[in-house]
């Protein structure tokens, strides 16, 4: 302590003493007599008149080891007296008390595994171990409640805790840094840390202690998720995900561990870095570890063997041991979902048939090709094999970003042409994208199958038909049509016996929706045609078939590939339209001659067809229900002709019902108003045949629906469609 003291009343006393004195049992601890270190003070001087001013200051110490632990307050008393020995006349300056800091201070720096040992440092300082010569850390298992481990510390040198604390005793060495083996710990169990500072030597008496937090909290959390596993370069097995360890700042090795679950083995290892993943610490905050809890990796697939259909996993662990894959020491695993190498993507991004063959370009991936090396592409022809390929796979990031679970994704690109002799290629063709284990593309492979691509198609886009004409248009492509330059209508009747031919003229028309469509046939993109003649008389009033040909004779026979139309009535519809007449020239069909008559509403079309199985009879012009919301009124399924029928009813004439018995019917063009006698309104009329406009019935020609009165029997099927 330092400090001064002046009084003039220390003239003719001149020893000057300093006293140190318990304050609470008012017991001196010591004295120290300061006449011959006085300590000049101009300071004090310039400042009190006093005598003795200038020399007034003082220096001194106390070692107050032996009663530190027990002691609270001191008070310093500066006397002056006329007694050598500090006593007889005096006058006494006493300071205000000095208090003791009798906290109990710690601080565990740290506490981790390093090579099979539990390293804990940190310190503990306090002026109770005052005396107490013996430091020791001590671990509890709070879980078993047993000392497990208890180490005598050398002190270590902590200048900053002497910094922070200077009036703690011992404080400049109050570190301490402990080694224990792992192998005395259950780092599973709740384990405490206990510093004590112990008057004797074994640590069992005399003793003041601190009880640190835990180490560890007595539970295991162990959570995590794989976020990828990709085999798209064809080369690693790269993985990334998160595992959070509650204990991974003592299992502070991890690895990552390729385990086979078909084979219940492991089969590659890897020592990993873990990194930081925030989004895990805010989703799992009060978890010790979320923070540097990711980790990612490759395993080398030439080391590592991977059998297609094994079933794997990567398991992440936390480890207290630096060796092989850590199962020596005390650690933790997470084993992500399973994998199972069985999958497989392809597609056909271009087909296209050309003369020297098929085109075909795309990607094709499987894991089946960790094995079967040798990719191919084969094409059939109505299931049998016709011509194979092997092939080059190139780079195709696109489905490696899409596909990287997959193994070689990355390296799954091909664009080649199969040389086909188009004449034989006169069926369906179906592409087999394989991986085989074979150099010729036999032995064990995995296949992926295209769709079925036809070789011969068509359509008959329109059919008109007038009293005088027809007019065909629509297109047909094949395969066989390369060397067949002339094209043929021909018309069948139901028999099969040909009608009537014409050649067509205006053929090869651009048509690049076929070619989208059809692909695989050749010069599908110029496959159409149009046609218009004359109507012959042997066509009138025939339900016929059209047949297109592509053949290499100009009359229209030798080698010829032909695409063939559905039924078409060759009945003449009346134009224009007349409500008082019926919708064709030709006469109404004898429905008993006919083995399957039925009737065929189609709303959309404003058509009613009169069917004998899937033969149209007879075609008449209707308005059916109009259309609110995109619906019609007229209800759409199968229903049946019903007994109720009638000339005359308050909105039309010849009415027959085919749904709630009178409320749904077939009946007349309607009248301007209710009952109103051979008056029909005009604006109705002109929806006749073009768009629907009716309440739900179906309105038709005023002979129609008179033929339909008196000729339609009840239980007729009844079919209508949108």
């Amino acid at each position: 302590m330092s400090g001064w003291h002046a009084t003039n009343a220390a003239k003719d006393r001149p020893y000057h003493y300093i006293i140190a004195v318990n304050k609470a049992t008012n017991q001196e601890i010591g004295r120290q007599n300061v006449t011959d270190q006085a300590v000049p003070r101009a300071d004090v001087q310039r400042v009190h008149n006093v005598y003795g001013a200038g020399q007034s200051g003082f220096n001194t110490s106390f070692d107050l080891s032996k009663g530190l632990a027990e002691l609270n307050q001191v008070q310093i008393v500066s006397r002056y007296t006329n007694d050598a020995r500090g006593n007889g006349n005096a006058v006494d300056y006493w300071f205000a008390p000095i208090t003791i800091d009798r906290n109990n201070r710690a601080n565990l720096d740290k506490a981790t595994v390093v090579k099979s040992q539990v390293v804990i440092s940190g310190w503990h300082a306090t002026n109770l171990a005052a005396g107490k010569a013996h430091h020791f850390i001590i671990v509890l298992d709070r879980t078993s409640n047993q000392e497990v481990a208890r180490q005598l510390v050398t002190p270590v040198k902590r200048p900053d805790v002497a910094k922070v604390f200077p009036g703690i005793a011992g404080a400049v060495k109050s570190g301490f840094t402990v080694k224990i083996p792992l192998t005395k710990l259950n780092l599973s169990h709740q384990l405490q840390v206990i510093s004590r500072y112990a008057g004797a030597s074994d640590g069992n008496s005399d003793y003041v202690d601190y009880w640190f937090s835990p180490i560890t909290s007595g539970h295991q959390f162990s959570q995590g998720y794989l976020d990828s596993f990709n085999l798209s370069d064809g080369q690693h097995l790269t993985f990334s995900g998160w595992h959070v360890d509650n204990l991974s700042g003592f299992e502070n090795n991890h690895y990552a561990i390729l385990y086979d679950l078909t084979a219940r083995r492991q089969v590659a290892v890897v020592n990993t870095t873990t990194v930081k993943r925030l989004d895990v610490a805010r989703t799992l905050p009060n978890v010790t570890g979320a923070v540097q809890s990711g980790f990612s990796g490759s395993f080398d697939l030439d080391k590592t063997q991977l059998i297609p259909g094994h079933s794997y996993v990567v398991v992440s662990r936390y480890s207290t041991s630096d060796q092989e894959n850590g199962d020596q020491g005390q650690y933790n695993d997470f084993w992500s979902a399973p994998v199972v190498l069985n999958q497989r993507a392809s597609w056909l991004d271009n087909v296209k048939m050309s003369k020297q063959g098929l085109q075909i370009a795309g990607w094709m991936a499987s894991d089946a090709a960790l094995s079967d090396k040798h990719p191919y592409v084969i094409i059939l022809n109505n299931g049998k094999e016709v011509k194979r390929a092997k092939l080059t796979l190139t780079n195709r990031p696109d489905v490696a970003a899409r596909y990287g679970q997959i193994y070689n994704s990355a390296q799954s690109g091909f664009a080649t042409t199969v040389p086909l002799d188009l004449s034989t290629v006169n069926g369906t063709l179906k592409v087999i994208l394989r991986f085989s284990d074979d150099a010729a593309g036999n032995g064990n492979f995995d296949d992926q199958y295209s769709p079925d691509y036809a070789t011969n198609a068509g359509f008959f886009d329109q059919i008109s038909i007038s009293a005088n004409s027809i007019y065909v248009s629509g297109w047909h492509a094949s395969n066989q049509a390369a060397n067949k330059p002339y094209q043929f209508l021909i018309f069948i009747d139901q028999n099969g016996h040909e009608l009537y031919r014409q050649e067509v003229l205006d053929k090869n028309r651009a048509r690049a929706d076929v070619a989208n469509a059809f692909p695989a046939i050749y010069n599908s993109g110029q496959s159409g045609y149009q046609l218009a003649f004359g109507m012959p008389n042997q066509l009138r009033n025939q339900n016929v078939r059209i047949i297109h040909r592509f053949t290499d004779d100009k009359l229209g026979n030798g080698n010829y590939v032909d695409y063939t139309s559905s039924p078409v009535s060759m009945s003449l519809m009346r134009t224009p339209i007349d409500y008082r007449m019926p919708s064709e020239y030709g006469p109404y069909p004898n429905v008993s001659q006919l083995k399957n008559f039925w009737i065929h509403v189609r709303i959309g079309q404003n058509r009613v067809y009169l069917m004998d199985g899937n033969n149209v009879v007879y075609t008449m012009y209707c308005t059916a229900g109009r259309y609110v919301n995109g619906v019609s009124l007229t209800p759409t399924g199968t229903y049946y002709v019903q007994n109720e029928r009638g000339d005359l009813f308050d909105y039309g004439e010849h009415w027959t019902s085919w749904k709630d018995h009178g409320v749904y019917l077939f009946h007349s063009v309607v009248f301007d108003a209710p009952w109103h006698d051979g008056h029909f309104d005009q604006a109705q009329l002109r929806l006749l045949g073009v768009p629907a406009g009716s309440h739900g019935c179906i309105r038709l020609p005023i002979p129609d629906a008179n033929w339909i009165q008196h000729n339609v029997p009840a239980g007729t099927r009844v079919v209508i469609e949108n």
